[in-house]
């Protein structure tokens, strides 16, 4: 087994660990209570909302943020399937190229979500206050900025293997 074979397992095995703790984690995070209308005004920047949290909000931020961590485990699955496949030589084949671009795209539609995702919460959470006292912040930060930027240079990666593995076929081929 080569050096990028090995490597692409380890970091295949990784992304299984990842993807198992990250979702476990949170629920353990929500479920010791974690989340209260402390850490929500904090993390939010809501200035004015109701000290006790009711269900409506609480369930908003919820469906938000399982929609967005489905999201993320879907791209890191992808990531995995690519690692996979190098870690059986096959590095170079579209398949690959297929993981890595759906990966890349899958950065870019997670910058949206985050954009979205918190504009949706901030609105349920300041949804019971009296008019004038309401808030709905769309906001696009250095996070999903970032995340576009590597949604793109990933994406462009995929389509550099693309070509890869279609002038391999046709070395292959000629030879």
């Amino acid at each position: 087994m080569d050096r990028l074979s090995r490597r692409a397992r380890y970091l295949a095995w990784v992304t299984t660990a990842v993807m198992v703790l990250l979702p476990l984690g949170t629920v353990v995070f929500v479920a010791g209570g974690g989340v209260d209308s402390a850490m929500l005004r904090a993390h939010y920047g809501v200035a004015v909302m109701p000290e006790a949290l009711q269900p409506g909000p609480t369930l908003v931020w919820l469906g938000v943020e399982a929609a967005r961590m489905a999201l993320l485990l879907w791209i890191m699955w992808c990531v995995r399937r690519w690692l996979v496949l190098c870690s059986g030589d096959q590095a170079l084949s579209p398949r690959a190229a297929q993981f890595v671009v759906r990966a890349g795209t899958g950065l870019m539609v997670l910058a949206l979500a985050h954009v979205a995702g918190n504009t949706v919460i901030v609105g349920a959470l300041t949804w019971d206050n009296p008019a004038g006292q309401r808030a709905l912040s769309i906001g696009f930060g250095s996070t999903e900025i970032l995340l576009v930027l590597a949604g793109c240079l990933v994406t462009l990666f995929g389509w550099i293997q693309f070509e890869a593995a279609r002038l391999r076929a046709e070395n292959e081929a000629f030879v």
